[in-house]
């Protein structure tokens, strides 16, 4: 395989099914004693897509439910095989698309490790030279001779991510699972699939969460009622993504909705881990007011109010690892990012006879500057990263609502400040 042949092709490749008016139809087209009246109708779930992704090159895929994005993954995972065009993926392809839908409850996790490792492609020698690997990465050692039908369902799928990812890929295709479980073990997970990323896999990875789409992927594809509507470079194929978002924000057409189909949300999941994360408080404040976390949901304020925004928010960490940074961000309701603030790296001080898994508790404090907003609905969120501000370990978004009111002219999110100076004559 040529080093510069892409691991990843889709020549007009598309998917379509049949659609039946009964089962009696279904079985009547199958033996074609089917009256032309009664012929199925065609629904396309991917209108026929063409690309190609290189060696160390992360595609990410957004959109709607029902836009056509699992049946993508799909059929680059192999488990469907396109009705027209091609699919080629060179190499080894391995899947994240539902961790642990092909364990055998009765079995322990050991065999568990068989029996998946099996179906991407490993032999038994093989799978016998990364067990070991395999369990202590997944940090089940003490149960992993239990049937998985005991384990949390964090368990489930830190066994299900460790075989998925025991062996680097050529081709990986990740549907939401960029990273697992909590606390360390989510840093871990999120750096196992950047160091695939790094020995030159070609990745896939398919999000809601916009934030992770734009810090880890190269480029990204909008897809949308089954046909791709963007696809190049991460920041312009958001920036169109979120335009779409921010107009069904607005209130879209009865007709448009029923033409959506499934509803999408709109806002990020909040989440919120308190063994790691604490969100003590955040205020929005204009003047002499302050309208705390809570109840500033049915808020609104004036556009020419001082609006500022503070926030306190504590966070653990042990000494053997880096610390990680919190960021507020501030969107549109339907989630159009429109201004960030990342703390700088630090290392907190931590007593010189702790052990290397001391845990440290950190409390930092934002305090922002007047926000110049105009009419409309925006949202606050807060992010824990990690120290090189990648990847998100815990989030609360939205954490606080509120509306801005404004009777003039201006358009747009925020009000431009200055001053018109008067006219200027010059006399010959």
């Amino acid at each position: 395989m040529s080093s510069r042949e892409p691991l990843l092709q889709l020549d007009a490749a598309g998917k379509a099914y049949r659609r039946y008016a009964s089962p009696g139809h279904r079985l009547g087209d199958l033996f074609g004693f089917l009256p032309p009246s009664k012929r199925p109708v065609a629904f396309e779930a991917l209108a026929p897509l063409t690309l190609d992704l290189q060696r160390g090159e992360a595609l990410g895929v957004v959109g709607l439910n029902g836009a056509g994005k699992s049946t993508l993954l799909q059929l680059l995972a192999g488990t469907l095989q396109p009705s027209t065009g091609r699919v080629t993926c060179r190499g080894r392809v391995s899947a994240l698309l539902e961790l642990g839908s092909g364990f055998n409850p009765d079995f322990t996790g050991r065999e568990n490790i068989y029996l998946n490792a099996a179906t991407l492609g490993l032999s038994r020698t093989e799978i016998d030279a990364k067990l070991d690997q395999i369990i202590a990465f997944s940090e089940l050692q003490a149960f992993i001779d239990q049937p998985v039908k005991t384990y949390s369902s964090g368990m489930f799928v830190r066994l299900a991510f460790s075989i998925a990812t025991c062996v680097v890929p050529d081709v990986l295709i990740i549907d939401e699972a960029l990273s697992v479980g909590d606390g360390a073990f989510a840093r871990k997970s999120f750096d196992r699939v950047m160091e695939i990323k790094k020995a030159g896999a070609a990745i896939v990875f398919c999000s809601h969460t916009l934030f992770h789409v734009e810090v880890f992927c190269d480029r990204a594809l909008w897809l949308h009622q089954g046909r791709a509507q963007a696809i190049g470079p991460t920041k312009v194929v958001l920036g169109a993504y979120q335009a779409f978002l921010d107009d069904l924000a607005r209130g879209p057409s009865p007709e448009a909705l029923a033409e959506e189909g499934s509803a999408e949300p709109r806002t990020a999941t909040a989440r919120l881990i308190a063994s790691r994360f604490e969100l003590n408080g955040i205020a929005l404040s204009m003047l002499d007011q302050a309208h705390q976390h809570g109840t500033v949901h049915e808020t609104a304020f004036r556009s020419d109010d001082a609006l500022r925004l503070s926030a306190e928010v504590t966070f653990q960490a042990t000494r053997d690892e880096p610390s990680p940074r919190v960021a507020v961000v501030l969107s549109t309701e339907a989630g159009r990012i429109l201004g960030s603030h990342l703390m700088p790296a630090f290392e907190p001080a931590v007593p010189q006879d702790s052990n290397s898994k001391a845990i440290t508790q950190t409390t930092v404090r934002f305090e922002g500057e007047p926000l110049p907003l105009n009419h409309g609905l925006y949202r606050l969120g807060v992010y824990l990263l990690c120290e090189r501000g990648q990847h998100v370990i815990e989030w609360v978004d939205p954490v606080a609502s509120f509306r801005v009111d404004h009777t003039g002219p201006e358009q747009g999110y925020l009000r431009m400040y200055g001053k018109w100076l008067p006219n200027r004559t010059d006399q010959s």
